[in-house]
């Protein structure tokens, strides 16, 4: 019985070693990589954040809502500054989780230099800034790093601007357009690289323009690119933007899908928006809006006790809300022309942004228009500026936001008449998320402490480059 018992156990070990001598390489799956190519990297990194930037919720329900380009007709809350926690915490932790975590992987992996690493760089650069736009501090130089630290500190927003003022310097630096190709994954320029560096060069001069009150260095670094303006997104064929190949649930804009695919119509185009177009004759309402059931253009007023019924007011244009394909736009021609009038006081540059606005939305900015738009400027340049900006940016709902906050225009963006927090303004800021309570108290309480920020979690000091 011994013998057998010795003879058993060494048939097994045989056994064992003989199915584990290959199994590293049995189980292997050829159609699965460990490695996911980097050009799907980057459509994930693109497709992810854009879509969430420019959707339904961040852009319409809150950002763009208290822009007031939009306004709700029903579920209204948001209307009133009572948002909900869970969306906004959503955006956060989506944000890090999603497309900053993949553009931190192409940057750990691509071959430094590479257009591939300067496409990452340019987009990880571009998504933080309008976090930092938003919620003012936040994780930046400790972030996407879990080796380093689970609890990154939050960074001021000079520190953030800083950072990804730099490393758009560096990205565009780094494009080469005999370098390599960034395959299918380009949803932006298709491989482009002189689009690539034209963009990360106009993203640079919006952060520059934005921060040059606070820090002189980055008015003369501005004035450096506006200088050379080939070297700057020039024509609307280079504008900076991600389209949309279908009508199914992750091919289409997420404005449509939001209505076609979730069933929701929640937002119309507001009272401020439309009678600011309708006041000067402005050719691109048709684009924004529809006519209500009586085949006029009527706002409705954001805040109000009920909202009007949905056909006795203007619905968010057809282009935006019931065309699958409609690109969202990250940068246009028209912002590169405001910034330089802006910064050089350049009257037929604002002239020439606001035509270009109109031509990108296809329609043509008229003698009298613009010759309203010229007397207005006369009037008062900074008003002129800011309200035909905000007009321009109509679909891209954290840029208006940002703008609005920073310039104080349109002055007819006022606090709704039953806010929850009356007396306060318009909100200063996103709240910062619930998960961070759980993750990252410490840091998060000292951000909150910092920039003053009250029990809402919407007010307290300015944001760093607000006048």
């Amino acid at each position: 019985m011994k013998n057998i018992k010795i003879w058993m156990l060494v048939l097994l070990v045989s056994f064992s070693s003989a199915c584990t001598k290959d199994f590293d390489s049995i189980n292997k799956n050829p159609n699965a990589p460990e490695e996911v190519p980097l050009t799907n990297v980057l459509a994930s990194g693109i497709t992810q954040g854009v879509r969430r930037t420019h959707g339904a919720s961040m852009n319409m329900t809150y950002a763009g809502l208290w822009a007031q380009h939009y306004a709700k007709i029903q579920y209204i809350d948001e209307d009133w500054y009572e948002y909900r926690p869970d969306a906004l915490t959503t955006h956060w932790d989506a944000m890090y989780s999603g497309p900053l975590a993949d553009l931190q992987d192409i940057i750990n992996r691509a071959p430094n230099p590479s257009n591939m690493r300067a496409a990452a760089m340019t987009m990880k650069a571009y998504y933080f800034a309008i976090m930092t736009d938003m919620w003012g501090e936040i994780p930046y130089t400790e972030a996407l790093d879990p080796e380093r630290t689970f609890t990154p500190k939050y960074d001021s927003q000079e520190a953030v601007y800083a950072g990804v003022i730099e490393q758009l310097k560096d990205a565009a630096a780094m494009f080469d357009p005999a370098g390599d190709d960034l395959g299918a994954g380009d949803l932006i320029y298709g491989g482009d690289a002189t689009k690539w560096k034209k963009f990360a060069n106009s993203v640079r001069a919006r952060l520059l323009n934005r921060a040059k009150g606070k820090v002189p260095a980055y008015a003369t670094e501005l004035q450096t690119l506006l200088s050379s303006p080939a070297n700057l997104i020039s024509s609307n064929a280079e504008n900076a933007k991600m389209g949309y190949k279908d009508a199914t649930p992750t091919g289409s804009n997420p404005i449509y899908n939001d209505k076609y695919g979730n069933g929701r119509n929640d937002h119309c185009v507001s009272k401020t928006l439309v009678d600011l177009m309708l006041g000067g004759n402005d050719p691109r309402l048709v684009v924004y809006a529809d006519t209500n059931n009586a085949g006029i253009y009527v706002g409705q007023p954001n805040g109000t006790t009920e909202p009007n019924p949905f056909s006795a007011v203007s619905q968010i244009g057809t282009a935006f809300r019931d065309d699958p394909t409609n690109p969202s736009y990250l940068f246009t021609y028209a912002e590169v022309l405001f910034i330089k009038a802006e910064a050089n006081n350049e009257k037929q540059a604002y002239l020439d942004a606001i035509s270009a606005s109109c031509d990108q939305f296809g329609v043509s900015a008229d003698a009298a228009f613009l010759a309203a738009a010229d007397a207005a400027y006369g009037s008062n340049a900074a008003k002129a500026l800011g309200t035909h900006k905000w007009l321009a940016l109509f679909g891209d709902g954290c840029e208006a936001f940002t703008e609005f906050r920073r310039t104080g225009y349109p002055s007819e963006v006022v606090e709704v008449p039953l806010s929850a927090y009356p007396g306060q303004g318009v909100p200063r800021r996103f709240p910062y998320p619930t998960s961070e309570t759980g993750n990252n108290k410490a840091n998060l309480e000292a951000a909150i402490q910092s920039q003053s920020i009250d029990g809402s979690g919407l007010f307290g000091n300015k944001m760093w480059w607000a006048n």
